[in-house]
């Protein structure tokens, strides 16, 4: 039973040596600091500093008799006033932090939000994976890229690009796609697929970097060794290279 208080104790705040401090001062009543820390197992220097918080919260109190100091316990009842005042507390730091939020999301628009990019960096084949998915997370379902075929089959196998190209209809996220490959046109549109294809010789691009505009993120992705990308969320940024992407697509460049 008594492990039981001791527990709701500590859920309520009290530390392990707290609480044994408070309940052994209950079963005594009025006791010098020596019998208090014997009763709780708590050496005297702790149980002592123990006991002046408690003080200073009003759970206890102290009188001198004769030559001897003795502490005596308030009311449980005080426990409650306690936590009623630290639940206004709250409040009054709730309250503090919505009024001042506005100003504090303003400084931080200025250096991390508005119109400043936001990028995060990515290494490594599960990297890379990691920008696919956010890619799939599309709103707006649409995602223009540009890519050498070469490479990325280098990275990816058959079974992973299958399985990417399945869960992005499942997503519904629609594709236009600038490829080139050293096996020349060998891609086809599919509406089953959500695909467009646009196909340029491989003596125009054989960059080994894919380029990805989704919503207002452009992922830059390197399948060199060390594979790497970076991915930038800024609007602008976003929309110009999904102009550039948009007019090779409607091209008659091949």
């Amino acid at each position: 039973m008594e492990e039981q208080l001791l527990s709701k104790l500590r859920s309520l705040g009290f530390s392990d040596k707290e609480s044994k401090v408070y309940v052994a001062s209950l079963k005594l009543g009025s006791a010098p600091i020596q019998k208090i820390a014997k009763l709780a197992t708590v050496n005297r220097a702790t149980t002592y500093v123990v006991v002046q918080g408690f003080m200073n919260k009003g759970l206890m109190s102290s009188y001198t008799k004769g030559k001897k100091r003795l502490f005596t316990p308030e009311s449980p009842d005080k426990l409650s006033a306690l936590i009623r005042e630290d639940k206004a507390e709250v409040e009054a730091k709730e309250n503090t932090i919505n009024e001042i939020l506005p100003s504090l999301s303003g400084l931080y628009d200025t250096t991390q939000g508005g119109n400043r990019p936001q990028v995060k960096f990515y290494e490594g084949k599960l990297g890379l994976n990691a920008v696919r998915e956010e890619i799939l997370k599309t709103k707006s379902k649409e995602a223009f890229s540009i890519f050498n075929l070469d490479s990325l089959e280098g990275v990816f196998t058959a079974e992973e690009r299958a399985s990417f190209t399945k869960k992005r209809i499942a997503k519904k996220v629609s594709s236009h796609s600038i490829y080139s490959s050293s096996r020349g046109d060998i891609l086809q549109d599919s509406k089953s697929d959500r695909i467009l294809y646009k196909y340029i010789d491989n003596s125009k691009y054989n960059s080994p970097i894919d380029i990805t505009v989704f919503d207002d993120n452009l992922a830059i992705t390197s399948f060199k060794e060390p594979m790497i990308s970076v991915l930038i969320q800024n609007e602008s940024i976003a929309n110009a290279i999904r102009q550039i992407l948009t007019l090779v697509e409607k091209s008659d460049t091949k």
